[in-house]
Protein backbone atom coordinates (compact mmCIF):
# COMPACT_ATOMS: atom_id res chain seq x y z
CA UNK A 1 0.00 0.00 0.00
CA UNK A 2 1.53 3.36 -1.01
CA UNK A 3 0.30 6.85 0.14
CA UNK A 4 1.65 10.63 -0.64
CA UNK A 5 0.19 11.38 2.85
CA UNK A 6 -1.98 10.20 5.74
CA UNK A 7 -4.20 13.36 6.04
CA UNK A 8 -7.44 12.09 4.88
CA UNK A 9 -7.72 8.81 7.39
CA UNK A 10 -9.94 9.69 10.08
CA UNK A 11 -8.82 11.49 13.25
CA UNK A 12 -10.29 8.55 15.54
CA UNK A 13 -8.37 6.00 12.84
CA UNK A 14 -10.15 2.96 11.87
CA UNK A 15 -7.51 1.52 9.49
CA UNK A 16 -8.33 -2.07 11.08
CA UNK A 17 -6.94 -4.29 13.52
CA UNK A 18 -3.91 -6.42 13.22
CA UNK A 19 -4.44 -9.88 13.29
CA UNK A 20 -1.35 -11.06 15.64
CA UNK A 21 -0.08 -12.50 18.29
CA UNK A 22 1.70 -11.05 20.96
CA UNK A 23 5.17 -11.46 20.38
CA UNK A 24 8.10 -10.89 22.70
CA UNK A 25 9.30 -7.19 22.74
CA UNK A 26 13.02 -7.59 22.51
CA UNK A 27 11.94 -9.62 18.94
CA UNK A 28 9.63 -6.46 17.57
CA UNK A 29 12.63 -3.32 19.03
CA UNK A 30 15.22 -5.38 17.27
CA UNK A 31 13.05 -5.49 13.75
CA UNK A 32 12.93 -9.57 13.26
CA UNK A 33 9.12 -9.25 13.73
CA UNK A 34 7.76 -8.43 10.03
CA UNK A 35 4.99 -6.67 9.75
CA UNK A 36 3.09 -5.17 6.69
CA UNK A 37 2.84 -1.80 5.78
CA UNK A 38 -0.03 0.58 6.05
CA UNK A 39 1.13 3.62 4.69
CA UNK A 40 4.93 4.36 2.48
CA UNK A 41 7.00 7.26 2.65
CA UNK A 42 4.47 10.03 3.76
CA UNK A 43 5.33 13.66 5.38
CA UNK A 44 3.22 14.02 8.30
CA UNK A 45 0.49 11.17 11.00
CA UNK A 46 -2.69 13.33 11.38
CA UNK A 47 -3.67 12.68 15.29
CA UNK A 48 -6.98 14.41 17.28
CA UNK A 49 -3.99 15.70 19.20
CA UNK A 50 -1.98 17.36 16.06
CA UNK A 51 0.29 16.68 13.63
CA UNK A 52 3.29 13.93 14.17
CA UNK A 53 6.21 15.68 11.91
CA UNK A 54 9.73 13.78 11.34
CA UNK A 55 12.06 17.17 10.74
CA UNK A 56 15.84 17.61 10.00
CA UNK A 57 18.34 19.67 11.49
CA UNK A 58 17.69 22.30 8.00
CA UNK A 59 14.08 22.50 8.89
CA UNK A 60 12.92 20.17 6.08
CA UNK A 61 10.26 17.35 6.70
CA UNK A 62 11.70 14.20 6.25
CA UNK A 63 9.37 10.61 5.00
CA UNK A 64 8.57 8.03 6.74
CA UNK A 65 6.45 4.80 6.72
CA UNK A 66 3.97 3.41 9.05
CA UNK A 67 3.16 -0.42 10.44
CA UNK A 68 0.73 -1.89 13.04
CA UNK A 69 2.52 -1.76 16.13
CA UNK A 70 2.74 -5.82 17.33
CA UNK A 71 2.60 -4.54 20.74
CA UNK A 72 -0.55 -3.83 21.84
CA UNK A 73 -1.71 -5.62 25.15
CA UNK A 74 -5.14 -5.16 26.78
CA UNK A 75 -5.33 -2.82 29.74
CA UNK A 76 -7.95 -2.43 32.48
CA UNK A 77 -9.56 0.58 33.63
CA UNK A 78 -10.81 1.03 36.94
CA UNK A 79 -11.65 4.94 36.77
CA UNK A 80 -15.07 6.33 36.22
CA UNK A 81 -17.00 2.92 35.57
CA UNK A 82 -19.11 0.63 37.51
CA UNK A 83 -17.30 -2.26 36.81
CA UNK A 84 -13.54 -2.97 35.67
CA UNK A 85 -13.21 -2.61 31.64
CA UNK A 86 -10.79 -3.52 29.19
CA UNK A 87 -9.50 -0.79 26.85
CA UNK A 88 -7.45 -1.32 23.63
CA UNK A 89 -6.90 0.91 20.35
CA UNK A 90 -6.83 0.61 16.95
CA UNK A 91 -3.86 3.54 16.42
CA UNK A 92 -0.90 2.16 17.84
CA UNK A 93 1.45 1.86 15.43
CA UNK A 94 5.55 1.92 14.68
CA UNK A 95 6.33 5.48 12.67
CA UNK A 96 9.50 3.86 10.77
CA UNK A 97 12.32 5.89 9.12
CA UNK A 98 14.54 4.29 6.47
CA UNK A 99 18.11 4.96 7.73
CA UNK A 100 19.23 4.80 3.98
CA UNK A 101 17.30 8.25 3.58
CA UNK A 102 19.33 10.57 6.41
CA UNK A 103 22.33 11.45 6.42
CA UNK A 104 25.28 10.59 8.86
CA UNK A 105 26.02 12.73 11.69
CA UNK A 106 22.83 14.68 10.98
CA UNK A 107 20.00 15.47 13.64
CA UNK A 108 16.38 14.61 13.41
CA UNK A 109 13.38 15.83 15.10
CA UNK A 110 10.18 13.26 15.75
CA UNK A 111 7.34 15.33 17.35
CA UNK A 112 3.63 15.98 18.22
CA UNK A 113 2.56 19.52 17.09
CA UNK A 114 -0.46 21.44 17.92
CA UNK A 115 -0.41 19.84 21.78
CA UNK A 116 2.02 20.18 25.02
CA UNK A 117 3.09 16.37 26.24
CA UNK A 118 4.92 15.31 29.03
CA UNK A 119 7.64 12.63 30.60
CA UNK A 120 5.22 9.77 30.09
CA UNK A 121 6.95 6.45 31.41
CA UNK A 122 10.10 4.73 31.07
CA UNK A 123 10.88 0.76 30.74
CA UNK A 124 14.15 -1.18 29.77
CA UNK A 125 15.78 0.50 26.82
CA UNK A 126 12.93 3.11 25.96
CA UNK A 127 10.92 6.34 27.02
CA UNK A 128 7.80 7.93 26.20
CA UNK A 129 6.28 11.38 26.49
CA UNK A 130 2.23 11.70 26.86
CA UNK A 131 -0.41 13.73 26.64
CA UNK A 132 -4.41 14.34 26.93
CA UNK A 133 -5.86 16.73 24.31
CA UNK A 134 -9.52 17.13 22.87
CA UNK A 135 -10.68 13.82 25.01
CA UNK A 136 -8.27 11.61 23.68
CA UNK A 137 -4.38 10.28 25.38
CA UNK A 138 -1.14 9.91 23.16
CA UNK A 139 1.94 8.87 23.49
CA UNK A 140 5.13 8.81 21.54
CA UNK A 141 7.58 6.18 22.51
CA UNK A 142 11.47 5.84 21.59
CA UNK A 143 14.16 2.96 21.70
CA UNK A 144 17.64 3.42 22.69
CA UNK A 145 20.42 1.11 21.22
CA UNK A 146 22.95 2.25 23.25
CA UNK A 147 21.25 2.25 26.62
CA UNK A 148 23.27 0.18 28.12
CA UNK A 149 26.85 1.62 27.32
CA UNK A 150 25.30 5.05 28.82
CA UNK A 151 24.69 2.71 32.18
CA UNK A 152 28.34 1.91 31.71
CA UNK A 153 30.26 4.86 31.13
CA UNK A 154 27.75 6.74 33.90
CA UNK A 155 29.09 4.33 36.44
CA UNK A 156 32.19 4.32 35.28
CA UNK A 157 32.05 7.89 35.33
CA UNK A 158 30.42 8.58 39.39
CA UNK A 159 33.45 5.90 40.41
CA UNK A 160 35.78 8.36 39.13
CA UNK A 161 34.41 11.01 40.72
CA UNK A 162 33.49 9.27 44.31
CA UNK A 163 30.01 9.57 44.19
CA UNK A 164 28.40 7.14 46.54
CA UNK A 165 25.30 5.84 46.13
CA UNK A 166 23.94 7.32 42.76
CA UNK A 167 25.06 7.24 39.28
CA UNK A 168 25.84 10.48 37.38
CA UNK A 169 26.26 10.38 33.49
CA UNK A 170 29.51 12.19 32.40
CA UNK A 171 29.35 15.69 30.92
CA UNK A 172 29.69 14.03 27.27
CA UNK A 173 29.37 10.12 26.23
CA UNK A 174 31.70 8.59 24.40
CA UNK A 175 30.27 8.08 21.39
CA UNK A 176 32.75 5.95 19.13
CA UNK A 177 31.17 3.15 21.44
CA UNK A 178 27.80 3.71 20.39
CA UNK A 179 25.78 2.12 17.44
CA UNK A 180 22.76 3.26 15.22
CA UNK A 181 22.03 6.11 16.45
CA UNK A 182 21.56 8.32 19.70
CA UNK A 183 18.22 9.65 21.19
CA UNK A 184 17.39 11.91 23.62
CA UNK A 185 13.73 13.28 24.85
CA UNK A 186 13.06 17.09 23.76
CA UNK A 187 13.27 19.54 26.29
CA UNK A 188 9.85 20.44 26.04
CA UNK A 189 8.69 16.86 25.80
CA UNK A 190 7.26 17.31 22.41
CA UNK A 191 9.12 14.07 21.29
CA UNK A 192 12.35 12.85 20.24
CA UNK A 193 15.50 13.92 19.24
CA UNK A 194 18.08 11.48 17.49
CA UNK A 195 21.63 11.40 15.75
CA UNK A 196 22.66 8.94 12.88
CA UNK A 197 25.88 7.57 13.81
CA UNK A 198 26.35 4.58 11.40
CA UNK A 199 23.90 2.17 9.32
CA UNK A 200 24.09 -0.59 11.43
CA UNK A 201 20.27 -0.27 11.97
CA UNK A 202 17.71 -0.27 8.68
CA UNK A 203 15.09 1.55 10.21
CA UNK A 204 14.56 3.44 13.18
CA UNK A 205 11.31 2.99 14.68
CA UNK A 206 9.17 5.09 17.60
CA UNK A 207 6.10 3.61 18.47
CA UNK A 208 3.11 6.11 18.65
CA UNK A 209 -0.43 5.45 19.76
CA UNK A 210 -3.46 7.29 21.03
CA UNK A 211 -6.77 6.27 22.46
CA UNK A 212 -10.51 7.77 23.05
CA UNK A 213 -10.81 8.58 26.40
CA UNK A 214 -14.45 7.20 26.86
CA UNK A 215 -14.54 7.30 30.48
CA UNK A 216 -12.97 9.33 33.04
CA UNK A 217 -9.80 8.07 34.26
CA UNK A 218 -7.17 10.17 31.91
CA UNK A 219 -4.53 9.08 34.10
CA UNK A 220 -5.13 5.50 33.02
CA UNK A 221 -5.85 6.18 29.28
CA UNK A 222 -2.47 8.17 28.94
CA UNK A 223 -0.68 4.20 31.31
CA UNK A 224 -2.30 2.78 28.46
CA UNK A 225 -1.14 4.58 25.51
CA UNK A 226 2.44 4.91 27.76
CA UNK A 227 2.55 0.86 27.82
CA UNK A 228 2.05 0.67 24.47
CA UNK A 229 5.09 2.50 23.54
CA UNK A 230 7.43 1.65 25.97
Amino acid sequence: MVAASIDDNAADGNLGKPNVNLMKVDDIRKGRVKMSWIYRYIASLKTPCGEILVMDQDGQKCRFSLKKNPYHLDCHLFSGTQKEVVINTDTNYLLCIDTNDLKLGHTYEVYLAGSKLHFGDSDEHTEAVSGTFNGYSIAIGAYDPNDDEKVFQAEKYSLKKGFVGIIVPPPQYDESRFRGYNVEMLRDYSGFRFRLLDYAIQEIKFPVAWIKNDYEGQSEYEAAVELWTT
